[in-house]
Protein backbone atom coordinates (compact mmCIF):
# COMPACT_ATOMS: atom_id res chain seq x y z
CA UNK A 1 0.00 0.00 0.00
CA UNK A 2 2.74 2.46 0.83
CA UNK A 3 4.20 1.52 -2.45
CA UNK A 4 0.90 2.36 -4.28
CA UNK A 5 0.97 5.81 -2.49
CA UNK A 6 4.63 6.60 -3.20
CA UNK A 7 3.75 5.95 -6.81
CA UNK A 8 0.68 8.19 -6.79
CA UNK A 9 2.37 10.95 -5.09
CA UNK A 10 5.18 10.50 -7.86
CA UNK A 11 2.78 10.48 -10.49
CA UNK A 12 1.01 13.19 -9.25
CA UNK A 13 4.15 15.53 -9.23
CA UNK A 14 4.89 14.32 -12.87
CA UNK A 15 1.46 15.45 -13.49
CA UNK A 16 1.63 19.00 -12.27
CA UNK A 17 5.39 19.48 -13.45
CA UNK A 18 4.18 18.36 -16.98
CA UNK A 19 0.88 20.75 -16.37
CA UNK A 20 3.46 23.78 -14.84
CA UNK A 21 5.65 23.37 -18.63
CA UNK A 22 2.79 23.39 -20.59
CA UNK A 23 1.23 26.65 -19.46
CA UNK A 24 4.72 28.18 -19.23
CA UNK A 25 5.02 27.00 -22.96
CA UNK A 26 1.69 28.51 -24.01
CA UNK A 27 2.64 31.91 -21.75
CA UNK A 28 5.99 32.10 -24.17
CA UNK A 29 4.35 31.51 -27.33
CA UNK A 30 1.43 34.54 -25.74
CA UNK A 31 4.41 36.64 -25.47
CA UNK A 32 6.17 35.97 -28.61
CA UNK A 33 3.09 36.66 -30.46
CA UNK A 34 1.91 39.52 -28.74
CA UNK A 35 -1.37 37.24 -27.49
CA UNK A 36 -2.30 39.82 -24.53
CA UNK A 37 -5.46 38.05 -24.36
CA UNK A 38 -4.21 34.68 -23.41
CA UNK A 39 -1.66 35.66 -21.25
CA UNK A 40 -4.28 37.67 -18.86
CA UNK A 41 -6.27 34.17 -19.41
CA UNK A 42 -3.56 32.38 -18.23
CA UNK A 43 -2.68 34.56 -14.75
CA UNK A 44 -6.89 34.64 -14.67
CA UNK A 45 -6.78 30.50 -14.31
CA UNK A 46 -3.51 30.72 -12.26
CA UNK A 47 -5.13 33.50 -9.72
CA UNK A 48 -8.55 31.05 -9.20
CA UNK A 49 -6.65 28.26 -8.79
CA UNK A 50 -4.81 29.90 -5.93
CA UNK A 51 -7.89 31.59 -4.04
CA UNK A 52 -9.60 28.10 -4.64
CA UNK A 53 -6.65 26.47 -2.72
CA UNK A 54 -7.16 29.15 0.19
CA UNK A 55 -10.34 29.16 0.29
CA UNK A 56 -10.11 25.41 1.18
CA UNK A 57 -7.76 26.41 3.70
CA UNK A 58 -10.09 28.56 5.70
CA UNK A 59 -12.85 26.56 5.56
CA UNK A 60 -10.92 23.59 7.29
CA UNK A 61 -9.26 26.46 9.57
CA UNK A 62 -12.67 27.44 10.50
CA UNK A 63 -13.86 24.17 10.96
CA UNK A 64 -10.89 22.95 13.05
CA UNK A 65 -11.86 26.25 15.29
CA UNK A 66 -15.26 25.20 15.56
CA UNK A 67 -14.29 21.69 16.90
CA UNK A 68 -12.05 23.63 19.68
CA UNK A 69 -14.77 27.23 20.35
CA UNK A 70 -17.89 25.03 20.41
CA UNK A 71 -17.34 21.04 20.13
CA UNK A 72 -14.68 21.27 23.51
CA UNK A 73 -17.23 23.73 25.49
CA UNK A 74 -20.10 21.70 24.67
CA UNK A 75 -18.80 18.20 25.16
CA UNK A 76 -17.80 20.17 28.70
CA UNK A 77 -21.16 21.02 29.52
CA UNK A 78 -22.81 17.70 28.71
CA UNK A 79 -20.84 15.59 30.78
CA UNK A 80 -20.94 18.72 34.08
CA UNK A 81 -24.84 18.48 33.67
CA UNK A 82 -25.66 14.61 32.78
CA UNK A 83 -25.59 11.62 34.69
CA UNK A 84 -23.06 9.42 34.23
CA UNK A 85 -23.09 7.82 30.94
CA UNK A 86 -25.96 10.19 29.22
CA UNK A 87 -24.15 13.19 28.19
CA UNK A 88 -23.95 12.20 24.26
CA UNK A 89 -27.94 12.68 24.88
CA UNK A 90 -27.45 16.45 25.90
CA UNK A 91 -24.43 16.97 23.26
CA UNK A 92 -26.26 17.78 20.23
CA UNK A 93 -28.63 20.26 22.28
CA UNK A 94 -26.00 21.98 23.54
CA UNK A 95 -23.93 22.00 20.63
CA UNK A 96 -26.69 23.36 18.30
CA UNK A 97 -26.88 26.28 21.01
CA UNK A 98 -23.38 27.38 20.47
CA UNK A 99 -21.22 29.12 17.85
CA UNK A 100 -18.30 30.75 16.48
CA UNK A 101 -18.00 34.46 16.81
CA UNK A 102 -15.36 37.29 16.39
CA UNK A 103 -15.01 40.01 18.30
CA UNK A 104 -12.42 42.34 18.05
CA UNK A 105 -10.74 39.77 15.49
CA UNK A 106 -10.66 37.61 17.93
CA UNK A 107 -12.86 34.05 17.74
CA UNK A 108 -15.12 33.36 21.01
CA UNK A 109 -17.58 30.31 21.68
CA UNK A 110 -21.37 32.23 21.27
CA UNK A 111 -24.01 31.33 22.92
CA UNK A 112 -27.49 31.39 20.48
CA UNK A 113 -30.74 31.40 21.69
CA UNK A 114 -33.68 28.95 21.34
CA UNK A 115 -34.12 30.22 17.64
CA UNK A 116 -30.53 30.07 17.02
CA UNK A 117 -29.31 34.08 17.10
CA UNK A 118 -26.84 35.31 18.86
CA UNK A 119 -27.46 35.91 22.20
CA UNK A 120 -26.09 37.63 25.36
CA UNK A 121 -26.18 34.57 27.00
CA UNK A 122 -22.95 33.31 28.75
CA UNK A 123 -22.03 29.63 29.00
CA UNK A 124 -22.81 29.14 32.72
CA UNK A 125 -26.37 30.80 31.98
CA UNK A 126 -26.57 28.62 29.06
CA UNK A 127 -25.91 25.48 31.71
CA UNK A 128 -28.28 26.69 34.41
CA UNK A 129 -30.77 26.57 31.43
CA UNK A 130 -30.63 23.16 30.43
CA UNK A 131 -30.40 21.80 34.27
CA UNK A 132 -33.48 23.70 34.83
CA UNK A 133 -35.19 22.12 31.65
CA UNK A 134 -37.93 20.05 32.52
CA UNK A 135 -37.50 17.94 29.48
CA UNK A 136 -33.71 17.21 30.39
CA UNK A 137 -35.02 16.67 34.06
CA UNK A 138 -34.10 12.65 33.73
CA UNK A 139 -30.78 12.89 32.34
CA UNK A 140 -29.48 16.07 34.66
CA UNK A 141 -27.76 15.39 37.44
CA UNK A 142 -28.81 17.14 40.71
CA UNK A 143 -25.96 18.97 42.48
CA UNK A 144 -22.57 16.77 43.61
CA UNK A 145 -22.41 18.12 46.73
CA UNK A 146 -21.73 15.87 49.42
CA UNK A 147 -21.68 15.53 53.12
CA UNK A 148 -23.71 16.95 55.94
CA UNK A 149 -26.17 19.59 55.29
CA UNK A 150 -25.47 18.91 51.14
CA UNK A 151 -28.82 18.90 49.58
CA UNK A 152 -27.89 16.28 46.75
CA UNK A 153 -32.00 16.15 46.20
CA UNK A 154 -32.15 19.33 44.91
CA UNK A 155 -31.74 20.82 41.11
CA UNK A 156 -28.68 23.37 40.80
CA UNK A 157 -28.15 23.34 44.96
CA UNK A 158 -32.13 24.56 45.89
CA UNK A 159 -32.91 23.58 49.47
CA UNK A 160 -34.65 19.87 49.36
CA UNK A 161 -38.37 19.67 49.90
CA UNK A 162 -39.61 17.76 53.24
CA UNK A 163 -42.31 15.77 54.24
CA UNK A 164 -43.79 14.53 57.21
CA UNK A 165 -44.17 10.32 57.05
CA UNK A 166 -48.00 10.56 58.07
CA UNK A 167 -48.39 12.67 55.22
CA UNK A 168 -46.56 10.28 53.13
CA UNK A 169 -48.28 7.40 53.86
CA UNK A 170 -51.75 8.99 53.57
CA UNK A 171 -51.16 9.36 49.71
CA UNK A 172 -51.88 7.30 46.85
CA UNK A 173 -49.45 4.96 44.63
CA UNK A 174 -48.76 7.81 42.19
CA UNK A 175 -48.65 10.74 44.72
CA UNK A 176 -45.94 8.73 46.51
CA UNK A 177 -44.16 7.99 43.08
CA UNK A 178 -43.92 12.10 42.39
CA UNK A 179 -42.89 12.51 46.21
CA UNK A 180 -39.80 10.45 45.36
CA UNK A 181 -39.64 11.87 41.45
CA UNK A 182 -39.50 15.17 42.77
CA UNK A 183 -36.61 14.58 45.57
CA UNK A 184 -38.67 15.25 48.37
CA UNK A 185 -37.46 14.00 51.61
CA UNK A 186 -39.66 11.95 53.99
CA UNK A 187 -39.31 12.84 57.41
CA UNK A 188 -40.55 11.43 61.10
Amino acid sequence: MDELLSEKKAADAKRKEAEDAARKAAEDAARKAGDVGALEKSWTDKYAAIQAEKDAEIQRLNGSLTGVLVDSVASRLAADLAVQGSANVLLPHIRGRLAVDYVDGSPVTRVLDASGKPSAATVDELKAEFAANPAFAPIVAGTKASGGGASGAGRGGAASKTMKRAEFDALDYAAKAKVFKDGITITD
